[in-house]
């Protein structure tokens, strides 16, 4: 199979009226403009920091991306330390070297390559992508996706971290088509590999949000972002992508994953690794909330009982606008995911409490992705377009 992959971005040509939201949480006035105001709320700044473009073989790819991202990398890599416990992390780091050389070794070539591009050692690439068991208790992102809207399957979220991490933790738009494989495009921390949160020229596309797992982590395990970087760079559906997350134990932090593609086949899955369960599968909407949904995983992750009451009002908000006001167009999913009621999903949070930093929306049967590197209420969204030639 054969593709091309174009790197076209339209801005949305909407204005968003200057309008004033008093938001209880963080008990201020945030006066939201048009994008084409020169003074902007932080709230509205762009956390994309670099759309990178990258072809070629795993280390090609990966090189480029270090060379083209190497500040980001770097300001992630030097957060990342900061919270890391003591540790013998030299012997770690070999032996997930030689884990990744037996079980992925693509994926060791790409990152040896982005050590060599962002000039750091392959041992700081390696902790940013292979993550010891780490408690992360802050509640990440709102995925959601629906099966049948005017523009076909829709997988979407908005990415949410705690506010106090605005500026130390940059994202990146990655855009790639590899040698061997099939292309994508991949919003994700500087640095990461993640499978997450991506679209391929296949028409599967996920989003996620964080969760953590309980449950005891086998030793010698890949990664579950590593995993579904594997996946979406073979898979073509869902069935297949399934199947291949399934296929091998894994390790990581535990996540809420939810996944469409073009046919309109979707699931809603708790990957509270090392345990993996399909919560939800062929449904209208799907969405979650920082809280796994199955018998089998709902009481395993990390939120304390303040965290696990917000999330539980955060789904009963959806939930309630599913049964009640579903959206049925992309118009109507972007209004939901901009909306401020309480508990919705755009988030204006202080401190270390949760802020919307950026919201995509996959469009798996047109291949295309609308990215808006800022909170949607007060950011337009771009569009990205991959695009599959014929065999």
């Amino acid at each position: 199979m054969c593709y091309k992959i174009v790197g076209k971005c339209y801005k949305n040509d909407i204005d968003i009226k200057k309008y004033r939201n008093y938001n209880k949480t963080c008990k201020l006035q945030l006066f939201i403009f048009t994008t084409k105001m020169e003074k902007t709320s932080p709230l509205c700044a762009n956390t994309i920091r670099k759309v990178i473009h990258c072809q070629g073989t795993p280390r090609q790819c990966g090189r480029q991306y270090g060379e083209t991202a190497r500040e980001e990398i770097r300001l992630e890599r030097d957060t990342f330390r900061e919270g890391l416990p003591n540790g013998d992390w030299d012997a770690w780091c070999g032996s997930c070297r030689k884990m990744l050389r037996a079980s992925a070794p693509d994926v060791l070539e790409e990152m040896e390559g982005l050590a060599e591009g962002a000039d750091i050692p392959l041992e700081h690439v390696l902790l940013l992508n292979q993550w010891p068991d780490l408690k992360d208790v802050t509640d990440r992102c709102t995925p959601v996706f629906l099966r049948d809207s005017d523009r076909g399957p829709l997988v979407a979220k908005n990415n949410d971290g705690a506010e106090n991490e605005r500026h130390r933790c940059p994202f990146i738009l990655r855009r790639v088509s590899p040698s061997q494989g099939v292309p994508f495009l991949q919003v994700t921390y500087a640095g990461w590999l993640s499978g997450l949160d991506m679209l391929n020229a296949e028409g599967l596309a996920n989003t996620h949000g964080s969760v953590g797992s309980r449950f005891p982590r086998p030793q010698g395990a890949l990664d579950i972002r590593l995993r579904m970087y594997q996946m979406m760079r073979r898979c073509r559906n869902v069935q297949e992508a399934l199947e291949f997350l399934m296929a091998v134990p894994l390790t990581g932090k535990g996540f809420s994953i939810a996944i469409g593609d073009a046919s309109g086949d979707n699931a809603l899955i708790d990957a509270a690794v090392p345990r993996i369960q399909v919560c939800a599968r062929r449904v209208p909407q799907g969405w979650s909330t920082n809280l796994y949904q199955s018998e089998e995983c709902r009481d395993w992750d990390w939120r304390t009982a303040e965290a696990r009451a917000l999330n539980a009002k955060r789904g009963e908000f959806l939930a309630k606008r599913m049964r009640e006001a579903p959206p049925q167009t992309l118009a109507e999913l972007q209004e939901l995911l901009r909306s401020h009621e309480p508990y919705a999903p755009c988030r204006h949070g202080t401190g270390e409490s949760s802020s919307t930093f950026w919201s995509m929306i996959a469009l798996p049967a047109e291949r295309k992705l609308l990215l808006c590197g800022g909170a949607p209420c007060c950011t337009a969204y771009q569009e990205h377009v991959l695009w599959r030639e014929c065999p």
